[in-house]
C-alpha cells in the first residue's frame, strides 16, 4: 500500500526540489493574494522607497531566534532520560530541521522519528513532541498577556478589546485549569487505564512536563528563556519588516497581532507554515492598526528571512539526519 512519508529526510533531489517549489509557490501565491486585497497600487507605492537598514535588522533576528530554539529543545532530548541517546551534532541537526519546518509535513513528525531513533518509545516520543508544542504556545502567551494588559491599561483602542481582553483572561485561566487538571485528573487517568485513558494520558503527561518546568523556573531557565528569545526575535523581525516599508507599528500591538495570527508554528505547520501564516498575519496586523499594504509587505519580508534563510542549513543537516534515522530502519 502506498504510504506518504512523514518527512523528507530520505528524499532524493527531485522530490526536494519539488517540495521547495511547492513551498515557494504557496509563499508567493499568498503574498500576491494579500497584495490584491490590499490593492496593488498601494503596495506598489510602499515598495518605491524601502528603508534598507530595517531589512538587515529583520535578517539579524534569525540567529538569536535559532539559538533560543536550540536551548528550548534541551528538555526534549534530555540526556538524563534512560534509553534516549543522541549526540550534540544530531541534536543540532534535528533542531535545524525543526526550526525551518521544511523537512516534515507538520505536527513535529520529524521530531518523533528522531526521538524514536534515539531510543524513545513511541509513546514517549509522542509525549515529548506534544510537550514541545505546548511549550511553544505556552511561552508565546506570556508576552501576549503582558502586551494586551499594557494596551488595556494605556487606554489604546487599537487593537480593540476583542483582541486584548481575551489575551489577558484566556491564558491565565488556561494555565490555572492546566495546573488543576494535571494535578488532579492525570493520576486518576493513569490508575484507571483503558483505551481512552491512554489517548488522554499523552497530552496530560506533556502538560505535566511543561508545568514541572514552570514550577522550577531556575532549574529550567535556559529552555524557558530560549523559547521566549525565539518568539521575541520573531516578533521584532515582523516589526522590522513593516518598518522597512515606512510603518513603525506600536510594538505592543505587534505582539498581540503576532500571537493571534500564530495558528501554527513553523515546526507544527506543513512546510514551515507556508501559505497559512502568510495569509493569517496581514489581516490580523491590519485589524491591530497597520495599513494593509504595510502589513502585507512586512509579512512578506519577515517570512522571507525566517522561512528561507534556515533552508540551506536544514538541507545541510540531511546526512546527519539520515545517519540518525538509520539506527532503526523500521522508523519512517
Amino acid at each position: 500500500m502506498f504510504r506518504i512519508p512523514s518527512h523528507h529526510v530520505h528524499a532524493g533531489w527531485r522530490r526536494l526540489v519539488t517540495v521547495i517549489a511547492i513551498e515557494a509557490g504557496l509563499y508567493v501565491a499568498a503574498a500576491v493574494g494579500m497584495a490584491y486585497v490590499a490593492g496593488f497600487e498601494g503596495v506598489r507605492d510602499a515598495l518605491e522607497q524601502p528603508d534598507w537598514p530595517w531589512f538587515f535588522a529583520c535578517a539579524a533576528m534569525v540567529p538569536p531566534a535559532f539559538v533560543g530554539y536550540y536551548l528550548a529543545y534541551r528538555p526534549i532530548f534530555n540526556a538524563d532520560h534512560p534509553g534516549i541517546e543522541i549526540d550534540r551534532g544530531c541534536r543540532l541537526a534535528v533542531v535545524s530541521a525543526g526550526f525551518g519546518g521544511f523537512l516534515d509535513h507538520g505536527g513535529g513528525a520529524l521530531d518523533k522519528v528522531a526521538l524514536r531513533a534515539a531510543g524513545a518509545s513511541r509513546r514517549e516520543a509522542n509525549v515529548r513532541v506534544t510537550m514541545l508544542a505546548a511549550l511553544e504556545h505556552g511561552v508565546l502567551a506570556l508576552p501576549c498577556v503582558v502586551a494586551a494588559a499594557w494596551l488595556l491599561a494605556s487606554g489604546i483602542r487599537t487593537p480593540s478589546t476583542g483582541f486584548t481582553l481575551p489575551w489577558v483572561i484566556g491564558p491565565l485561566v488556561g494555565f490555572a485549569v492546566g495546573f488543576w487538571v494535571t494535578d488532579r485528573v492525570r493520576p486518576r487517568v493513569h490508575r484507571h487505564g483503558g483505551w481512552l485513558a491512554r489517548r488522554v494520558s499523552v497530552p496530560l503527561d506533556a502538560a505535566h512536563l511543561v508545568l514541572t518546568m514552570a514550577r522550577s523556573p531556575r532549574r529550567n531557565a535556559l529552555p524557558l528563556a530560549g523559547m521566549l528569545v525565539f518568539w521575541l526575535a520573531d516578533m521584532f523581525a515582523l516589526w522590522a519588516g513593516m518598518a522597512a516599508f515606512g510603518f513603525h507599528m506600536n510594538g505592543w500591538a505587534v505582539i498581540v497581532a503576532f500571537g493571534t495570527a500564530m495558528i501554527v508554528t513553523r515546526r507544527t505547520g506543513p512546510l514551515g507554515g507556508a501559505g497559512i501564516l502568510d495569509l493569517a498575519l496581514p489581516p490580523t496586523l491590519w485589524i491591530c492598526g497597520a495599513p494593509f499594504a504595510a502589513a502585507v509587505l512586512g509579512t512578506f519580508a519577515y517570512r522571507f528571512f525566517t522561512l528561507w534563510l534556515p533552508l540551506p542549513f536544514a538541507l545541510a543537516t540531511l546526512p546527519r539526519l539520515r545517519g540518525l534515522l538509520e539506527r532503526d530502519p523500521q522508523i519512517v
